[in-house]
């Protein structure tokens, strides 16, 4: 091994021993959720929809709809507009007006407004109609 090479490596050891306990920290929360009572009822509940009827043949239906020539074409057609100039042109405006503070800004109101609907602190009936962060 070079020198070099041991520099590198007595560098990345500290990161790679702190991503280490990073992971390890992170499997022992999900495995004590996993454990949980309510875990369990979500795994249950999960696993019992995957096994329904319903569910098997929406599976179905979508595979279908996949391996359609219709499908099929759409993706071509999808792919075919991304190479070209103006889907390029397009992709590179719309990436522009995403740099924008003011776009920033909504993007981030919108992603906590969504994040306090999930989690019960939005606005809806019996409430004030204000959230909290």
């Amino acid at each position: 091994m070079s020198d070099f090479e041991s520099r590198i490596r007595r560098m990345l050891n500290p990161l790679s021993t702190g991503f280490g306990k990073l992971w390890e920290r992170a499997m022992a929360a999900l495995r004590e959720v996993r454990d949980s009572d309510a875990g369990k009822r979500a795994a249950s509940a999960v696993n019992d929809l995957r096994e329904s009827d319903a569910s098997k043949r929406a599976a179905s239906a979508v595979n279908d709809l996949r391996q359609s020539d219709a499908a099929k074409r759409a993706a071509t057609a999808v792919h075919d507009l991304r190479d070209s100039d103006a889907g390029k042109r397009a992709a590179n405006a719309w990436n522009d007006l995403r740099q924008r503070d003011a776009v920033r800004k909504a993007e981030e109101t919108a992603r906590r407004a969504v994040h306090d609907l999930r989690s019960g602190h939005g606005s809806g009936p019996g409430t004030s109609g204000t959230t909290t962060a």
